[in-house]
């Protein structure tokens, strides 16, 4: 790790002694920032709405969490020492969030990704202020959007060129640079970090201490993109640390975890690729000192979303797509009611109604769709606590 403002000793300051003379009395300066880079496409973002932050409660597990992110009002705590600026955008262009760590640097206002349950226990668990740099946007690539430089070109596929659809040159690695261009304004000047960690000051300084990844969902969906998935990875991790100028910077890489840890047991929608795309990013973690110059070896760990995915709130999820879709094709005519309860019977739907215990565990857990992680703050909670915690102990190692 680097610093990037060079830190100075602690302060002296001249005292009068009780009986004349003066003494040296070293006066410490502020504890350098610990900055932190955050990066991908929508589960970066974050989909869980602050009213689901309930059902944490609702399992004795997790129940103790509640002290961890609600205040003595009930209300969604704000970090004292942590704070974030945000680059995202859809399409009215890009924005720019900044402010203390709390809810709101999600999907809207209202909702949170995995920068809060990590912002949370690393304010917890430092005395030294902590800067979140975070960059993304939904439905983007590491394949062309995020492409590192040293992956060189994009070589399209056959199909890409068949129907005329190969992206246009200036549109590969934009996300990439846009990402490492933003992450140079905030730090390019105390002025610039002031504006993010108010009373900062150059004697002060920051440490670049971690960067962590969360994307997939986009190259997981396209088999060209999967097969060189574990190879752009693995540029994607030597070009951030070339391009921030720290060789041995702590990467996170945040294993994508809809359907679980083992999602070839799920019962629904089992033609994705899912156990191979996991495989493709732990993969990547696995071969990346193989790769890499000795200067780069280290320091690079995988953290599984899986544990933390909610499955009989998405078992509650599937049951109501599918029966909502079997409801509106009975009332079309091209489904019959027989065919419909036969189709429940096959599911173990019963009747094809939710039970009240299911409605009130969906009302209390959900608000997204099942590749958004349903939404859910219990797990984007759990799994910003688990990249807290693991950033923790790569800095201790």
């Amino acid at each position: 790790m680097i610093r990037g403002n060079s830190i100075k000793p602690a302060c002296v300051r001249l005292v009068a002694a009780a009986m004349g003379g003066f003494l040296l009395i070293p006066v410490a300066t502020a504890a350098p920032v610990k900055v932190y880079i955050l990066a991908g496409q929508s589960n970066m973002q974050g989909s869980a709405h602050q009213r689901t932050f309930v059902a944490i409660g609702d399992d004795p597990e997790t129940a103790p969490l509640r002290r961890d992110i609600l205040d003595g009002n009930g209300d969604p705590v704000v970090c004292d020492n942590a704070w974030i600026t945000y680059l995202t955008g859809g399409g009215d262009g890009d924005t720019v969030l900044r402010g203390k760590v709390k809810v709101g640097f999600g999907f809207d206002g209202e909702c949170i990704g995995p920068e809060y349950g990590f912002g949370i226990y690393l304010d917890k668990a430092t005395d030294a202020p902590v800067l979140i740099i975070k960059t993304a946007w939904g439905g983007k690539s590491l394949a062309v959007d995020f492409r590192p430089p040293s992956a060189g070109p994009y070589e399209p596929s056959a199909a890409e060129k068949e129907r005329g659809d190969v992206p246009a040159g200036e549109a590969v690695g934009h996300y990439y640079r846009e990402m490492i261009r933003f992450v140079r304004a905030t730090l390019q000047a105390a002025d610039s970090i002031r504006q993010v960690v108010p009373g900062y000051t150059p004697e002060q300084g920051y440490e670049l201490a971690g960067f962590i990844w969360f994307q997939g969902w986009n190259d997981m969906c396209n088999r060209h993109h999967l097969q060189q998935y574990t190879g752009n990875l693995i540029h994607l991790i030597h070009d951030v640390r070339r391009d921030l100028q720290t060789p041995k910077l702590p990467f996170i890489v945040g294993v994508l975890g809809v359907y679980g840890t083992a999602p070839d047991s799920r019962r629904f929608d089992r033609g994705l690729p899912v156990s191979a795309f996991r495989s493709a990013q732990f993969a990547a973690v696995e071969q990346y000192d193989q790769k890499v110059p000795a200067a780069y070896r280290g320091k690079v760990i995988a953290v599984d979303s899986g544990p933390f995915y909610e499955l009989a709130l998405s078992d509650i999820y599937w049951k109501r797509r599918l029966t909502g879709e079997w409801k509106r094709r009975v009332e079309q005519g091209t489904m019959t009611a027989k065919q419909m309860q036969e189709e429940c019977a096959r599911y173990g739907f019963g009747d094809g109604e939710l039970t009240p215990e299911e409605q009130r565990t969906w009302d209390r857990g959900a608000s997204n769709a099942e590749y958004h992680y349903l939404g859910s703050g219990k797990t984007f909670i759990r799994f910003g606590k688990a990249l807290a915690e693991a950033m923790l102990e790569i800095d201790n190692r």
